[in-house]
């Protein structure tokens, strides 16, 4: 999860010095971004099924392999097409680990999984913190983002040669006899609202990673430097978010506490973004109340849908990759149209939209997380 949050947000901070070397525009960033995205979803979504049908650990080496090899081709990259190749593959081997990672949880951990899971995302957090802070310091000092990829590529195979020691069930089969319902899955209003929930939610986070340097950059001058300061603050309340998120979910239920916590980011994002300049550190403190949408959404999925769980759990991360996809090319357009400031409102507006899908779902799943909203089998 540390590793995968450094691929993610090394991404925000060479988006100027990206945009120089490839004489590029916002359009061509939101392109590369849009790459990366596809990348994601598509093996999300074949990494759920890889996951029913040869384990979590076949495909935890898949995704391995492809993190270690592709940071090696963005270093040797000299156009802007082989880049975004490279970029595709990353992104393919992020999924592979991230699937595996939301799936194996809710086997190995049989208690206070919110807790568990929280946790383990909070290493997400810790990632995203150091990643945007010290990027922005080692291009400060001179050191090139090509260089950078080489470290964290390194960094990527050490993790995985101690992998390979990690002992995990050898084999997670559909409790269904390994028969995945698509007809059954795909006429659930459910699994759609889990979908746009967990889509709003993931674009208003990726994108703040993505676009916040490049917002302070256009809007306020910020150098790279400075303004790293800014996303490490949100990602830095993040991570103490995931830290401490996990308590508060096991004692208000799974989805209470995203739609309290989501109500509250939205609020704050909005009111840095309306304030200007002097608001970016309210922009930066909301990262505190994003920490523990994502895993505990993800969560969920295995306490609602009993059966083909890690499909249908690739199948709605796939499918927030998509919608996230698309916001990110839209902001990308608009910044060069409309204006970068006025396309930074799309981030509040996905969070608004986070938390109606997210009351939807809390209306419709109260018979099946019962009382305690963890589940009835709890």
């Amino acid at each position: 999860m540390f590793l995968s949050a450094m691929y993610d947000n090394v991404r925000g901070p060479f988006v100027p010095t990206i945009k120089n070397e490839f004489n590029i525009n916002n359009t061509g960033i939101a392109t590369t971004l849009l790459v990366c995205s596809l990348g994601y979803m598509i093996s999300t979504y074949v990494g759920g099924i890889l996951c029913e049908k040869i384990g979590q650990k076949r495909v935890f080496v898949l995704g391995f392999i492809l993190i270690i090899l592709s940071p090696i081709g963005i270093y040797f990259s000299r156009n802007f097409t082989i880049y975004m190749m490279e970029l595709f593959l990353l992104n393919m081997g992020q999924a592979f680990i991230g699937i595996a990672i939301n799936t194996i949880v809710p086997i190995i951990a049989l208690s206070f999984q919110a807790i568990i899971m929280n946790l383990t995302h909070f290493s997400y957090g810790v990632g995203a913190t150091f990643t945007q802070r010290f990027t922005g310091i080692m291009l400060y000092e001179g050191i090139t983002w090509r260089e950078i990829y080489i470290i964290i590529a390194i960094i990527s195979a050490i993790t995985f040669l101690g992998f390979l020691f990690v002992r995990l069930p050898e084999l997670h089969i559909s409790k269904d006899s390994e028969k995945i319902k698509y007809k059954e899955i795909f006429n659930n209003k459910l699994i759609y609202f889990y979908m746009i929930a967990l889509g709003s939610y993931v674009a208003a986070e990726i994108n703040t990673g993505n676009w916040f340097i490049n917002f302070m950059y256009s809007e306020y001058g910020y150098n790279e430097n400075r303004s790293s300061v800014y996303t490490a603050l949100f990602f830095g309340t993040f991570t103490v978010g995931r830290l401490l998120g996990g308590f508060i979910v096991e004692k208000l239920g799974y989805i209470k506490s995203v739609l309290i916590s989501i109500t509250i980011a939205f609020i704050l994002y909005l009111a840095g973004l309306i304030i200007g300049e002097k608001g970016i550190a309210i922009i930066s403190i909301s990262g505190l109340f994003f920490a523990i949408t994502f895993p505990t959404i993800v969560l969920s999925i295995s306490k609602v849908f009993k059966n083909n769980t890690a499909y249908i759990t690739g199948l709605v991360i796939a499918a927030s990759s998509f919608i996230s996809m698309m916001i990110n090319l839209l902001i990308g357009a608009m910044n060069d149209y409309l204006g970068v400031y006025q396309s930074y409102y799309i981030i509040p507006i996905c969070l608004l939209l986070c938390m109606i899908f997210t009351y939807l779902i809390q209306l419709n799943t109260r018979k099946i997380l019962g009382c305690n909203g963890r589940g009835l089998d709890e």
